[in-house]
């Protein structure tokens, strides 16, 4: 350990150490707070900032590996007595605890935030600290390869360039992860596999030599080429984030005319749902409400073909669903909207109404009463969204949330029932 502090002390880049820690705890802060109380969505976002680490420590791990050759002292670290790969361990031991510990810092803040709640779900977190473990030491990896075989003249600038570079390149194969939903979960194997594989190459990096040694350099990137196309295929091929099975009795579930169910990770939001659930309760009875909307992946997903011959997966054939997206009411009172104004007018039984023969004016009101519909559940105020709908589509849209602004329940209903009377007489064919 004392010689473990010795480089730490004696690292290049330790006076970068509580720039990242302000870097690190800002990232988290400065975003959305919806994490606060929900476990994935804490670990999720405690680990954005690793990916800015990331592009950092790549830069730093190259500029602390080159520091031997820059200085000149390669041919005195050869012939001391201490063998040269437990001195190159204790450098890289010292590089990887001056980018971690602002990264396990900022996991700690986020965790004793949310644990003053203690949600249901906290090994969920762990799963997404693995996540923004790996990306460091991917990044650790990648930056002392390029401080050791490149020099140190272009080694920093290459792997902070590098590190974004596969940052984007591999954002589609789940590299990149922002969102912490309930719904999915580090999956343990892929996750096993990338941390095993960046850890072999971490150890292959003990015995690179610096830049000067051209046999012994191109012996050990012999070595660490076929480690290093492992990661990546396994990175390219799995999914570090899968869906969860759905938690059967486990979901949390708000009764009355519709039954609204959560995943037990979103507690929080049971308040919300409850007020919710009673402006429901509270309808006019021209409105048909589905007897069960669920949050998302609370029922499996089933396989759709598409005409083009792809496979997808999606929720038909259950309940409705709805999302929570960064802790927005408006986000799931519109799709709970959605759900019972569709179940209204039948959207989904072209046996019932045929909305083929819709006109544009009505095609106006339908959107007045939807966006009615989204206000009048979320309980009032203005959208916290943006939208690049048509003028047209936003002038409805108004219509309908200017009805909602009513201070008289009484007026909004009957504009309402009136609306979709009127609708469902000119489309749909009457029910007995």
């Amino acid at each position: 350990m004392s010689g473990l502090w010795l480089h730490i002390r004696n690292s290049p880049i330790r006076w970068a150490f509580p720039v990242l820690v302000v870097l690190d705890v800002a990232v988290l802060f400065l975003r959305n707070r919806h994490w606060i109380g929900v476990w994935p969505e804490t670990g999720a976002a405690a680990q954005v900032p690793a990916y800015l680490l990331g592009v950092v420590g790549a830069g730093a791990a190259a500029w602390a590996a080159s520091a031997s050759t820059r200085q000149g002292v390669e041919e005195q670290l050869r012939a001391a007595r201490v063998h040269p790969a437990r001195v190159e361990a204790y450098r890289i031991a010292a590089t990887l605890f001056v980018l971690l510990a602002p990264y396990l810092i900022g996991q700690a803040v986020a965790f004793a935030v949310t644990a003053r709640t203690f949600p249901p779900g906290v090994y969920l977190w762990l799963g997404y600290v693995l996540l923004g473990l790996f990306a460091i030491l991917l990044a650790v990896a990648l930056g002392w390869a390029c401080g050791r075989l490149l020099g140190p003249v272009f080694s920093a600038f290459t792997a902070a360039l590098g590190f974004l570079f596969l940052t984007v390149l591999l954002d589609r194969a789940g590299f990149v992860v922002v969102s912490g939903r309930p719904e999915v979960t580090v999956d343990p194997m892929p996750m096993a596999l990338r941390l095993g594989l960046v850890l072999a190459l971490l150890l292959i990096m003990l015995w690179l030599p610096g830049s000067g040694a051209l046999r012994q350099r191109s012996r050990s990137v012999a070595a660490l080429l076929p480690v290093a196309l492992s990661l990546l295929a396994v990175m390219a091929t799995t999914a570090a984030v899968v869906d969860r099975e759905p938690p059967g009795d486990d979901a949390i579930c708000l009764d009355g005319s519709t039954r609204l169910c959560i995943w037990p990770e979103h507690e929080k939001y049971l308040p919300q749902l409850r007020d919710i659930n009673a402006r429901i309760n509270e309808l006019p009875d021209v409105f048909i409400r589905p007897p069960l909307i669920n949050e998302a992946g609370l029922h499996k997903k089933t396989k759709f073909i598409a005409p083009n011959g792809k496979e997808y997966l999606n929720y038909e054939g259950g309940p409705p669903v709805f999302y929570v997206f960064e802790g927005s009411p408006w986000s799931y009172a519109g799709d709970i909207g959605k759900a019972i104004t569709s179940k209204t007018f039948g959207f989904q039984d072209l046996r019932a109404c045929d909305w083929m023969k819709l006109i544009e004016p009505d095609q106006a009101r339908l959107a007045a009463i939807d966006k009615w519909m989204e206000t009048y559940l979320v309980g009032g105020g203005r959208p916290d969204y943006h939208t690049n709908a048509s003028q047209e589509l936003q002038q409805a849209w108004a219509k309908g949330r200017a009805v909602a602004a009513d201070p008289s329940r009484a007026n909004q209903f009957r504009w309402v029932e009136g609306e979709v009377s009127d609708l469902r007489g000119r489309y749909c064919q009457p029910t007995h």
